[in-house]
Formats: structure tokens, sequence, C-alpha cells
């Protein structure tokens, strides 16, 4: 009796202990999706590969597992940066300022070879195998993997639409998280903002303001490139009215940086609807891959139980 009361105890033990371990698992897989999904929401979406995996979901879970954060060149500084502050890591070194590039074929050139087709991670090139291509230009990361698959080489990389008519004047929004200014001005440091004397805190220009913004807080926000708390203070709702201009005493031009500040928010919301759009084909693409391969299978495993009935049935008619 004894031998069986202390066999149901290790047995609820044991069972006890590998509850307990499912749950921790369980758990801790939900925290690590949490890590992936979080470092690839970081990542440009080019699906690129020059990160030397094959796509940013895989490079953000190798990430998640200790991998390099300096490894994406489409994302520049501020995605290497981006993963080292939600990481705390700061070892690497920063990449270069990304181009902003897209792929062009020379039609004439192209022989048809559907190779690029196949290369496109985005499927942003349309053509069909013996008839000449051509790239979706609103659809092209720039990633450059159909470069080395066309064996004409009779693709180019050209300036992007928006990089084409991007001047000097507003060339800093990009990366960097700076203002992009209409003319030159001096530096803008956390507290003058503007090049000249410090805002004092006065807080003159909080009681005016028609739209119930904090300008001042909106200014030292803007001022640190924090655009992620501008957004959420209502910098997007600014009228630049400068009824805030005329009540500070420090003479700091509020509606020209707000407006600034305003142009930084709508281009990083435009880039995180081509990262979105771009991730939406890619999956898509790998969606339609997986189902042919699928399909493939499906096909050659019933040419495979014909062809064996057929043997079977000669077979029996042989006999």
């Amino acid at each position: 009796m004894e031998l069986i009361s202390t066999v149901i105890v290790l047995t609820c033990v044991t069972l006890g202990l590998g509850w307990l371990l499912l749950s921790a698992h369980a758990r801790l897989k939900g925290d690590d999706n949490e890590l992936i999904d979080a470092i690839d929401a970081l990542l440009p979406q080019t699906q690129c590969a020059q990160c030397g995996y094959p796509g940013c979901r895989p490079y953000a879970e190798a990430v998640a597992g200790g991998a390099a954060i300096d490894l994406c060149p489409p994302g520049g500084n501020a995605t290497f940066e981006a993963l080292g502050s939600l990481l705390g890591r700061s070892g690497g070194v920063s990449p270069p300022a990304p181009e902003n590039v897209l792929a062009r074929i020379r039609e004439e050139e192209c022989i048809g070879c559907f190779l690029c087709t196949r290369a496109c991670p985005v499927d942003a090139i349309i053509g069909a195998p013996g008839y000449m291509h051509t790239v979706i230009e609103d659809e092209c990361t720039g990633c450059e993997l159909c470069l080395p698959a066309c064996p004409v080489d009779c693709i180019d990389l050209v300036p992007a639409p928006e990089a084409i008519t991007d001047t000097a004047e507003n060339a800093d929004i990009h990366a960097s998280g700076a203002l992009r200014e209409e003319r030159p001005r001096p530096q803008m440091l956390p507290g003058t903002a503007h090049g000249g004397q410090p805002c004092i805190g006065c807080n003159r220009c909080e009681p005016v303001c028609p739209a119930d913004l904090a300008p001042r807080e909106l200014l030292w926000l803007s001022s640190a490139g924090k655009w992620d708390g501008a957004r959420e203070l209502g910098l997007h709702r600014c009228i630049e009215c400068r009824l805030c201009d005329r009540a500070c005493p420090s003479d700091i031009p509020l509606a020209h940086i707000f407006a600034g500040g305003k142009r930084v928010l709508a281009e990083r919301g435009a880039r995180d609807a081509r990262a979105a759009h771009a991730k939406a084909r890619f999956e898509a693409r790998a969606e339609r891959l997986a189902a042919e391969q699928d399909a493939a299978r499906a096909r050659r495993a019933e040419r495979l139980a014909r062809r064996k009935r057929q043997t079977q049935q000669d077979g029996a008619a042989f006999q």
C-alpha cells in the first residue's frame, strides 16, 4: 500500500512539473514572438536578403537570437539605432545612409528569360517567358535581387521619383530624424530649436493655441527628434496659425518648426505604408509559391498513382 502511495505521489509530481515546463515554454515562446514582431516592425521590408537572410522576418528571428544588428543596408543608420535601442545593444558599425532607388529594365535588350521575375521578392516585374519584361515601379523596393539574375545585364538601378525631387534643403529629413528646412538655418539643438535664444519655459504659447496643443512640449520633442511622442501629442493637428510665434518672448519660429515636423511625420507615415505594402506582397508571393509547389506535388502524386494503377492493370491482363 505504501509503495502504491509513493508511485501516485511521484506521478503527480512528474505531471505537475511537466505542466509547469509546458506553461513556461509557451510563455517564453510568446515573448520570443513579441520580440520578433517588434524587430520585424523596425526593418524596411525590402526583403532584399542583403543581410544574408532570405527576408526581413528571418533576419528579425536571427536578431532575436543574437545576430548582429548592423546587417541591413536599406535600413541605414535609423534602423541600426532603432534596433540598438530596442535590444539594448551598442555593438556594430552603423550602415551608410540608404539610397532610394528602383530597378528599370532596358526593354529593347530584354530576352524574356523570366529569371528576374523569379528573383523579385515582391512580384514587381511582369512578363512572360520569351517576351519583354518590365518593372512596376510603384511596387519595386530597390532590393537589387534582379540584377545578378539577369544574364544579359539589361537592368539598371535609377533614383526613385521622390529621390529625384528631393533637394538639398530637405535631404536631412531622411534617416537622421532632423527637421526639413525651407531655407538654411543654424543647427537646431534641444532647448534652442531654432539656432537662437532658447525656450524659457514660460508656456505663453499654450493658451493661445486654437488646436489645444502643447507647443512647448512639441518644441522639445521635435528638437530631440522624438517623433512618436510628437505624434501622440498631436503635432499633425497643428494648423500653423503662428499665434504661438507672436506669444513667444524668445521669438522662436514655432509654426515653422512644427511645419517641418509635420513633413517628417508625413514622410515617416508614407515610408511605413510602403514597408507594409511590400511586406504584404512578399507574403502573398510566398503563399502563392507554396500553393504552386503543393499543386505540383499533388499532380506528381496523381501521375505516379495513375501509372501504378496502369501497371497493375497491365499485369493483371498479362496473367
